[in-house]
């Protein structure tokens, strides 16, 4: 889109919505505001799934240079200054699993420092070899203990080099009826978790994620938001829950498991993707559901909140079989921006009118009006004003970074 254009659009919808009473500039402001972090290991040498060994050209072939992409997402962007990072892939070359130590993430952090990003949320890696038959709750206590070790370290770097933030993971389930005691296995997850956040420093905070399936194709130790929800809140207030948009099974309503844990003051996190089938982990298009989430947020002034601990920590988890990673992930970021301002503009009040008066279809034609609406030209105003470019994934193709790396690193 010409400068002129997004010019027109942008007095047309700025128009529209002053009429309505929306405060446009407040709206930028937040569009400006909003910050999500990148993962390191969408730049990296994984993925491939079905196609086996085939890697999308030019990947990062190790963390500092998984930092130098992200630096230029951001550079792009502006909406994500920090890099979450996986322990077990992010560690020196040459360390092994075991003698990973917290002092390890020193020259990391100050490498990406000095690209302007930070280190964020850190994750414990905990389904490497040897955790086939679970991590915390493996049969073998040695196993289970080299997690927990594992996990304290993750705490240490998230307190010394990071944000603070650690999510964790778990590929703990069972394949058979009967091939585990359930319980037993739920109480070691328990009491490891428990272990783990006795002895992280006060100013860490530990999301715990769940998933409806894998790997435990009968069963999940930590398969849905309660199961999360209630081994957080036996943690303590430094724990809470960690929300992967391709985690449920079809039909579930994601943004009602939003709603209710802020609702419930729940501290929370979101991985943001996109699927068609389940965990695709798919770059994110702005769709109705991702819009209804930012909606809730949105509405729980948990999106843009100075109170840390009222305001959800957003990352994107995403690593797909073909895209080239960098422009995924510059769509992605673009798509969250568009649906962040359409939440914005929701008209609340004329809604909150139409629940009271029981008008069903009035209030979903509200509901659907901000989501109809082209707020394009509003995102990409916000962003011109920052100096960034209007639209980073084709600011992206012209630049011809892709090009440049795919000749170091090799397609």
């Amino acid at each position: 889109m010409s400068g002129k254009e997004t010019k027109d659009g942008y007095d047309v919808i700025a128009g529209r919505l002053d009429e309505r009473g929306v405060d446009v500039e407040s709206v930028k402001e937040a569009i400006k505001s909003f910050e999500v972090e990148v993962p390191s290991w969408v730049f990296g040498e994984f993925g491939g799934g079905r196609f086996g060994g085939y890697l999308p050209p030019g990947p990062a072939p190790d963390s500092r240079a998984k930092f130098e992409d992200a630096a230029l997402v951001h550079q792009l962007t502006g909406a994500c200054p920090n890099v979450a990072i996986h322990l077990g892939w992010d560690k020196p070359d040459g360390v092994d699993f075991a003698d990973i130590r917290a002092e390890h993430f020193g020259d990391l952090r100050d490498f990406a420092h000095e690209r302007g990003l930070g280190i964020g949320a850190v994750n414990p890696t905990l389904f490497l070899e040897g955790t086939h038959h679970g991590s915390l709750s493996a049969p073998d206590a040695s196993t289970r203990q080299l997690m927990i070790d594992h996990c304290k370290v993750a705490c240490e770097v998230a307190r010394e080099y990071a944000g603070g933030l650690v999510t964790y993971w778990l590929p703990d389930g069972s394949l058979y009826p009967g091939q585990r005691g359930l319980w037993h296995q739920e109480k070691l997850v328990r009491d490891g978790l428990a272990e783990i956040y006795e002895a992280a420093s006060d100013s860490v905070v530990h999301l715990i994620e769940y998933k409806l399936f894998e790997p435990g194709t009968y069963s999940t130790v930590l398969s849905d938001y309660g199961v999360a929800l209630d081994i957080a809140r036996s943690l303590g207030d430094r724990a809470g829950v960690l929300v992967d948009m391709g985690h449920h099974a079809w039909g579930v309503n994601v943004a009602q498991i939003v709603a209710r844990l802020v609702g419930l003051g729940v501290r929370g996190g979101l991985h943001f993707n996109s699927r068609y089938a389940a965990d695709d982990d798919h770059a994110v298009e702005p769709g109705r559901e991702v819009y209804a989430i930012f909606c809730e947020l949105a509405g729980a002034d948990a999106v843009i909140n100075p109170d840390e601990s009222a305001g959800w920590a957003y990352m994107i988890d995403q690593c797909s079989s073909l895209e080239k990673r960098i422009p995924a992930v510059l769509h992605t970021i673009d798509s969250l921006q568009v649906s962040l301002a359409k939440a914005l503009i929701l008209d609340r009040d004329r809604l909150e009118q139409m629940q009271d008066a029981n008008d069903v279809i009035g209030a979903n034609r509200v509901f659907l009006d901000a989501f109809l609406t082209d707020v394009r030209p509003l995102v990409e105003a916000a962003r011109e004003e920052q100096g960034l470019p209007a639209d980073p994934v084709a600011a992206f193709a012209a630049g011809g970074y892709q090009e440049r790396i795919e000749r170091e690193r090799g397609a």
